[in-house]
């Protein structure tokens, strides 16, 4: 049975936006803090979820930018991928993932690293996402990348969702954890409102 985890400490959501439009909107958790953590503690995975931290420049096009940092400190792997994040507002109505198709993936101790990243990955639940197009080297070497996160590991990145900011005024960032094989963990939910920005 799946369990929506939604632990909230030290409040916390809002919304970073990248583009030549100026960002006239945040969104937050009700106590109007920055940070969001979830943690199922039967499984020992923790979701920090922080807003307001992307500071590049260069993007052509508006998008919802989040930080997250998933650290699983169980006894079996976790799947990173794409199709296991969604957005959607109050509606139902779902914010396409942007995705940037950085990846990881566990190597041997001592393994040379070179060439381009492998971008063959499992999508995880599901392939409705698109690829994103931009000039920003930043989007795609910041981004939250996919792979297998071992037990003890933990990995940070940035997830792009299309503007979240035109059509609605709260939306649910959830999570549908899985391990590798497809077989589900856990569910993590984070309660989203938009405010407008301070003075």
């Amino acid at each position: 049975m799946r369990h929506l985890h939604t632990l909230l400490i030290a409040a916390a959501f809002s919304l970073a936006t990248t583009g030549c439009s100026t960002v006239n909107y945040r969104l937050m958790a009700a106590d109007g803090g920055h940070r969001m953590v979830a943690i199922d503690a039967a499984h020992e995975i923790s979701v920090v979820v922080t807003t307001e931290a992307w500071d590049e420049n260069g993007n052509e096009e508006p998008l919802t930018i989040i930080h997250v940092l998933i650290s699983n400190m169980g006894q079996q792997p976790v799947l990173l991928a794409p199709g296991d994040f969604d957005l959607f507002d109050g509606r139902g109505f779902r914010y396409r993932l942007r995705d940037a198709g950085a990846t990881f993936k566990t190597v041997p101790p001592g393994t040379p690293l070179h060439g381009a990243a492998n971008l063959n990955y499992d999508p995880g639940n599901g392939a409705d996402f698109e690829p994103i197009h931009s000039r920003s080297e930043a989007l795609r070497r910041l981004a939250l990348p996919w792979g297998v996160l071992q037990p003890g590991t933990q990995m940070r990145g940035f997830l792009y969702f299309d503007n979240i900011g035109q059509t609605a005024n709260h939306a649910m960032l959830a999570w549908r954890s899985q391990t590798p094989d497809h077989r589900s963990i856990s569910e993590f939910g984070f309660r989203l409102y938009l405010a407008p920005p301070p003075y």
